[in-house]
């Protein structure tokens, strides 16, 4: 291969050039990057009335280096309202909008003098600063002007008393609701304290009451409800028993926010389990005369985790009349109690006898408001016995009677239990 002669001054003047721009890039290598650079707000007048125009602004800058940041804004004489106070930062450039809202509440109309402030690791700081002119904005923060919760301590396990906490919460405007329930031990951190690593910190959303025509909508001003029966209506273990710390949060369109706290306790929560054991139902007889008592036998076990409460009449209690009810010896349907039920085909109540599930000395009393409820306790086992005098000839005969137990005003636990048919003749 033939080498080409080149000339050396010629060599010279043409990489010359190049050599004065590659030192002048490695020289500014060399300086050290602006701390605080390319600060800007924009648009310098805002109307925060979250009526879609102007609502807010746009703050941006870039950082050179490490360091914390602080935005605060100010009118003449007063104290400097920060947006952000001392926050660490990365090097890199950061935007982010600001509506004249500081601590939950808007900035009163006017004037203020903005500073976007940067601290670096060795202590260095530097900002720059400009206006910001407020008009127009929402005159009105949003406020709970009252709320209540009822009862202060519930039991949510369904047994009628106290199964329900009811949370209303009225609002002067109409803003964003958000109520939320956490446990007391948490006191208000997501993570859990020292010493109960299960205890669950995140706080519970609860659900508004649904809307119907004669209840506000959410958002809306006015009285709004919120009905907590712990997840035991569904069947869910409701949390522990302990104090709790209700939440409720309101935000209006603008994002001024207001909050206010109180407490409520949950005791003795648990979900009622109960079966007649082995699905058994023991009858006297298969036929009867006219004016005869038919009597069974059933046993019933609570295998939950909480007492389950029931109501009279006790076991053992024999209906003399067929037309006769539960209600007639003055036990009403009660919401809550459990009760063992004996129907049969062509009955027109439905299971007109009824029993508690057990007797005095399997039952224990809780005195709750000074009145005495009965409830057998989890783990525990009562037999039911109970009779039924025939003095009507049914319309279907033989007519088939069967066993159930009832928990009232919320499911059938078991129904249709054991079947036995029964011929009725008149003597």
């Amino acid at each position: 291969m033939r080498m080409k002669n080149v000339d050396g001054r010629k060599w010279a003047r043409s990489i010359w050039p190049a050599f004065v721009v590659v030192a002048g890039l490695l020289l500014a290598g060399c300086e050290p990057r602006e701390l605080l650079s390319a600060v800007s707000l924009a648009p310098e007048d805002i109307s925060p009335n979250a009526d879609g125009v102007a609502d807010a602004t746009r703050i941006a800058y870039r950082l050179g280096r490490n360091a914390t940041v602080s935005i605060f804004f100010q009118s003449d004489g007063d104290t400097r309202r920060y947006f952000r106070n001392a926050q660490p930062r990365s090097a890199g450039e950061y935007a982010v909008l600001f509506s004249g809202v500081i601590d939950g509440r808007l900035l009163p109309d006017g004037v203020y003098r903005w500073v976007v402030e940067a601290t670096d690791d060795a202590g260095q700081s530097q900002s720059i600063e400009g206006t910001l002119r407020l008009s127009g904005g929402e005159t009105t923060p949003p406020e709970i002007l009252r709320w209540t919760i009822q009862p202060k301590v519930f039991t949510p396990n369904r047994d009628g008393i106290s199964d329900r906490a009811t949370i209303n919460v009225y609002l002067n405007k109409s803003a964003a609701l958000y109520v939320t329930l956490q446990n007391a031990l948490c006191n208000g951190s997501t993570t859990p304290p020292a010493g109960s690593p299960d205890l669950n910190c995140t706080p519970f959303p609860l659900a508004e009451r649904a809307s119907t025509g004669e209840t506000r909508k959410p958002g809306e001003e006015g009285l709004h409800e919120f009905d907590y029966d712990a997840g035991v209506d569904l069947g869910a273990d409701p949390p522990p028993d302990g104090l709790y710390v209700v939440t409720a949060r309101v935000e209006d369109a603008v994002g001024q926010v207001a909050t206010v706290t109180d407490t409520l306790e949950i005791e003795g929560g648990g979900v009622p389990r109960a079966e007649i054991v082995d699905g058994q139902v023991e009858f006297s007889t298969r036929s009867a005369i006219l004016g005869d008592t038919m009597y069974f036998t059933l046993t019933v076990e609570n295998y939950g985790a909480v007492p389950i409460r029931t109501s009279g009449p006790l076991s053992g209690y024999v209906y003399t009349d067929a037309n006769q009810t539960f209600a007639w010896p003055g036990y009403a349907e009660q919401s809550g109690v459990f009760r063992v039920g004996i129907g049969f085909e062509t009955m027109k109540t439905n299971y007109p006898f009824r029993w508690a599930i057990g007797g005095a000395a399997d039952l224990v009393v809780q005195e709750i408001d000074g009145q005495p409820y009965y409830y057998l306790p989890p783990g525990r086992r009562a037999t039911v016995t109970g009779g039924i005098k025939l003095t009507e000839v049914p319309a279907r005969n033989p007519v088939r009677f069967f066993g159930a137990l009832i928990h009232e005003d919320v499911e059938m636990v078991n129904q249709n239990v054991d079947p036995n048919p029964v011929l009725i003749t008149k003597p």
